[in-house]
C-alpha cells in the first residue's frame, strides 16, 4: 500500500510540473502578443510632400 501511495504522489507531482511548464509558456506567449499589439510602427513620411514646394 505504501508503494502505491508513493507512486501516486510521484505521478501527481510529475503532472503538476508539466502543467506548470505549459502554463508558463502560454503566459509568456500571451505577454509577447500584447507587447506586439501595442507597439505601433513609425509613420512613413511622403517624399513627394517634402520635395515639392506648395503651389499657390
Amino acid at each position: 500500500m505504501l508503494k502505491g501511495l508513493i507512486i501516486c504522489f510521484a505521478v501527481l507531482f510529475a503532472q503538476l510540473a508539466v502543467l506548470n511548464v505549459i502554463d508558463a509558456r502560454l503566459y509568456n506567449a500571451q505577454d509577447a502578443r500584447q507587447v506586439a499589439a501595442t507597439v505601433t510602427p513609425p509613420h512613413k513620411e511622403d517624399e513627394e510632400d517634402d520635395s515639392q514646394a506648395p503651389s499657390l
